[in-house]
């Protein structure tokens, strides 16, 4: 029963700690805070508990994201999608504006931005993010159709840092203050670093232009380069 309450002691001032700037805790006991994280978590978030181990060791270097991990994730498919949805509706319009037999260039990028679910190993990852997309098309008219092709170059990317909110909760550990890690960066024993992961898209397509919003059928391709 005393070792009960102790632990939940301990919890509630850690959780109490993430209203703070900083712990106040001794620098070693942070250090094997992250630590027993890191050994915890292999099991069950193997990525998560590699990167927390790269942002201990790593010494700031960049991290290249597992495309095919970073993909299987609902939110990162719904923000590809959504920068998709972005270049088709431009696309038409600009098909709109072409005449017979004319021809002309696209080049913009859009921005998406992500946000992790709560409990979900990207979350303990990255839960704030950003999917940049650039695209560049030709389109050519022949008689009422406009024909499109392009390529979309998606660059995922996030800083790992423990500097935005107060805690996470973290399984077996309960909620851990995020100046925890600014005490780390601090105390030089951590470093943070960029994560990114970049794959390509082709677009083909074909546009028929209406007075009001007109029709197109679009299909994408993910170029492969093998498993990142």
């Amino acid at each position: 029963m005393f070792v009960t309450l102790a632990l939940t002691l301990d919890k509630a001032r850690m959780f109490v700690r993430g209203l703070r700037r900083r712990t106040g805790r001794p620098v070693p006991e942070l250090v094997d805070l992250f630590r027993s994280i890191i050994d915890g978590g292999r099991d069950f978030h193997p990525i998560a508990s590699d990167f927390l181990q790269h942002f201990m060791d790593g010494a700031g270097a960049s991290r290249t994201m597992s495309l095919r991990w970073l993909r299987s994730f609902k939110v990162i498919k719904k923000a590809e999608r959504k920068n998709q949805r972005r270049f088709e509706r431009q696309l038409l319009r600009r098909a709109g504006r072409l005449g017979e037999h004319d021809s002309a260039w696209l080049h913009d990028h859009w921005d998406a931005r992500i946000n992790a679910f709560i409990g979900t190993e990207l979350f303990y990852v990255s839960r704030m993010s950003l999917l940049r997309s650039q695209g560049s098309f030709v389109l050519t008219r022949d008689g009422r159709e406009v024909r499109v092709s392009g390529t979309v170059r998606h660059r995922w990317f996030d800083p790992y840092d423990w500097d935005r909110g107060r805690w996470v909760y973290i399984p077996r550990h309960g909620f851990v203050p995020i100046a925890v890690g600014r005490d780390l960066v601090e105390a030089d024993e951590a470093r943070n670093f960029l994560m990114e992961a970049r794959h390509v898209q082709t677009l083909e397509g074909v546009c028929v232009p209406g007075r009001w919003r007109g029709r197109a059928t679009f299909t994408w391709a993910l170029v492969r380069t093998g498993d990142r």
